[in-house]
């Protein structure tokens, strides 16, 4: 099924990339399995999008005044999937860098082994040691 997409839902998606409120989110939720987020259209769940505007509101509120806070795109409308869009789409972005960048060469993103690779970078692996024990680098 093709959707249409409103020229003001377009300008919102590319004003919040790079914000970053939704790169912390989705570093949170980096190594949550992608069903428990999305459809496997790669719509996010309701559940999903409920919560990550309740964390986007917050860091909003908390952060009023903050001169170096960068909130929800001035003037922008705000749609209720942009939020979870936007950290599912930067979520997508981490794990295809740990991938490329650490896994063996063909491991999907979305796989048990690149959960692992960033489960261990949480823990303080090394980069490179995990590199070469995967066979990414020689």
């Amino acid at each position: 099924m093709t959707a249409l997409e409103s020229l003001d839902y377009q300008i919102a998606r590319d004003r919040i990339k790079g914000n970053p409120v939704i790169s912390k989110m989705a570093a949170g939720v980096a190594t949550v399995p992608l069903a428990d987020l999305a459809h496997q259209d790669g719509t996010p769940r309701f559940a999903f999008m409920q919560r990550a505007n309740h964390v986007f509101d917050a860091a909003e509120s908390q952060n009023a005044g903050n001169p170096c806070y960068e909130p929800y795109p001035a003037g922008a409308p705000r749609h209720l999937g942009l939020i979870a869009e936007a950290v599912l789409a930067e979520r997508a972005a981490i794990r295809e860098a740990v991938a490329s960048a650490m896994a063996a060469s063909g491991t999907s993103p979305e796989s048990g082994d690149v959960t692992q690779i960033i489960e261990r970078r949480r823990a303080g692996e090394s980069s490179e040691e995990i590199a070469r024990e995967t066979g990414a680098l020689p």
